[in-house]
């Protein structure tokens, strides 16, 4: 199965096939024994390749097969470094909306893009959709034979697919119509051997080339950031043989470690492939060494017959690789984003159309960045706040907050959705006004939160000072270590009064249930001594009053 994707990798990375081979007979063995996931399979993938062939669209002869070299030693560090910086948890940030739209932006222009090689057209243009407008404006001038090699393929791949061979539908497809090729001498179809002659050795070791790494780093990036979210599909789909599921940091200094040794065995970036691993479990893999023996026969079969791919043609690779872009488009999957809301069908729609026009590298960068903002948007969108009420049976309902904080009462708030440092705005708008509210308390519950943002503890300050201002005042309940420490080190602590932070308890509620006891019990103290000051007042007041009384009659 490697044999055609390979061939397909290289004609999108526009090398030859050989590079293709050495990533496979390198990056999946490597792979295999350093990655977290025992049964991803590493290999150069169709998104990462559309993205290296843009990137070495700029090079020619020798000097592009060392640019290669350079840019996958960058892609296989930027990995390394990712994983051993436990940065396995940002691809969590990556919106589907966004890798939806991406994807399918990827598919499309993997399918017009070889258009040329399926009918024998090839236009002068410079992007892919105003290549693809010229086809269209010249159908007359189709290669008949060449179109009807690649459609015989599609064909045969589609049929295959319906039958207990689907498995081999590629590589047969290939094959059969290749042979044609040669048996009817159809000169004018093209085929692989005329990318370069196809060594069938072993990999040669490859230096790079210091020079081109700062033209080459923005390409490198978004080359492994493409590799590593594709590969955490897998990991997160599936798990290892002892049930538990792969570490995604793990994952990453395994992809960077095969990176670095398929680069300095002059070979294209692998990344984890989710069809290569489906392919491998379905053969029947129990452990990593299915993906070790897999590049180990990879290298004995392009040993014996790598020089026989010279005769692939490329109308049928070309098939082959529009097959492989259709399977990446999901209808189901666009279907569910656009379902979820609008902001999401936007955000989606957005990537694809950005992915179609600009460069890939640009593309990628900017789905990262829009899947923050997106990231960052809905967790702010997503925030609640909600009162806790204490029934006489001391169990709590959860009830729509006040507008105003009643005067001389307790309320216990709690937040819900969101993050603090994407949603402490919105959070300090929704709280109960504290502006008019007389000697009112406000408990916010901060359980299950590790952390709070700067911004979140400002807002919090200026809710003190209001409530202060009014003879009211501010508690925190649930408190975790983490925050207490952090509203120590910013003073809060002193601000509140040390009383009025009640850290969190292994028991539910129990820490808020303490907070509103001794809330009320300030309230009733409160209470006691307004009524005492009355009561003082009033008697001087009436003191004041018999004394005028007596004044008046000695008069």
């Amino acid at each position: 199965m490697n044999i055609p994707d390979s061939i397909a990798a290289a004609v999108l990375a526009g090398v030859n096939p050989t590079f293709a081979f050495n990533a496979i007979m390198v990056g999946t063995p490597v792979g295999a024994l350093f990655t977290s996931s025992e049964f991803m399979s590493l290999g150069p993938t169709s998104a990462m390749m559309i993205t290296v062939g843009t990137a070495l669209a700029a090079y020619s002869g020798d000097t592009a097969v060392i640019a290669m070299v350079t840019l996958t030693i960058l892609v296989g560090l930027f990995m390394l470094i990712m994983g051993l910086l436990k940065l396995g948890s940002i691809t969590r940030f990556i919106s589907n909306a966004v890798m939806v739209g991406f994807l399918t932006g990827l598919a499309v222009l993997i399918i017009l893009g070889q258009l040329g090689d399926l009918t024998g057209l090839y236009s002068d243009e410079s992007g892919t959709l105003t290549r693809t407008w010229d086809l269209l404006l010249h159908p007359t001038e189709i290669d008949p034979q060449t179109t009807v090699i690649g459609l015989l393929t599609l064909l045969i791949i589609i049929l295959l697919g319906r039958t207990k061979v689907r498995s081999f539908s590629l590589v047969l497809a290939l094959v059969i119509t290749s042979a044609l090729v040669v048996l009817l001498g159809w000169d004018s179809v093209e085929v692989v051997g005329d990318l370069g002659d196809i060594s069938g050795g072993l990999p040669d070791l490859a230096l790079p080339d210091l020079s081109l790494v700062l033209a080459l780093i923005p390409s490198a990036l978004a080359v492994a950031l493409i590799g590593l979210i594709q590969a955490a599909g897998v990991s997160q789909g599936i798990p290892n043989p002892d049930g538990n599921y792969p570490n995604a940091s793990g994952d990453f200094s395994g992809q960077g470690i095969a990176n670095l040794a398929t680069g300095f065995l002059s070979g294209l970036p692998v990344g984890g492939s989710l069809g290569g691993t489906g392919v491998v479990m379905g053969a029947g893999a129990r452990s990593r060494w299915a993906n070790i023996f897999t590049g180990l026969f990879f290298a004995i079969l392009i040993l014996l017959f790598g020089n026989l791919v010279e005769l692939a043609a490329m109308p049928a690779v070309a098939a082959i690789l529009i097959y492989v872009g259709y399977e990446i488009i999901d209808p189901v999957e666009i279907m569910q984003v656009s379902d979820t809301s609008w902001a999401a069908r936007l955000v989606m729609i957005f990537t694809f159309l950005v992915t179609l026009v600009l460069s890939i590298q640009t593309a990628v960068l900017l789905a990262v960045v829009l899947s923050f903002l997106f990231h960052l948007i809905t967790s702010a969108s997503s925030v609640r706040v909600v009162e806790l009420v204490q029934d006489e049976q001391g169990d709590f309902e959860v009830q729509e907050p006040p507008d105003e904080l009643p005067e001389h009462k307790t309320t216990l708030l709690t937040f819900r959705g969101g993050r603090f440092f994407a949603a402490a705005y919105k959070m300090g708008d929704l709280l109960p006004s504290a502006i008019k509210a007389q000697g009112a308390v406000a408990i916010i519950r901060l359980r299950g939160k590790d952390s709070i943002g700067s911004t979140f503890i400002q807002i919090m300050e200026r809710y003190s000072a209001a409530l202060q201002k009014n003879g009211g005042k501010l508690m925190f309940s649930g408190v975790s270590e983490n925050v207490y420490n952090q509203l120590e080190k910013t003073e809060m602590i002193e601000l509140l009064g040390e009383e009025n932070v009640l850290p969190d308890s292994s028991k539910l509620l129990y820490s808020s249930k303490q907070a509103l006891k001794a809330a009320n019990a300030w309230l009733e103290s409160a209470e006691t001594e307004i009524d005492e000051q009355t009561d003082r007042k009033n008697s001087k007041t009436a003191g004041d009053t018999q004394s005028v009384h007596r004044d008046t009659g000695s008069s």
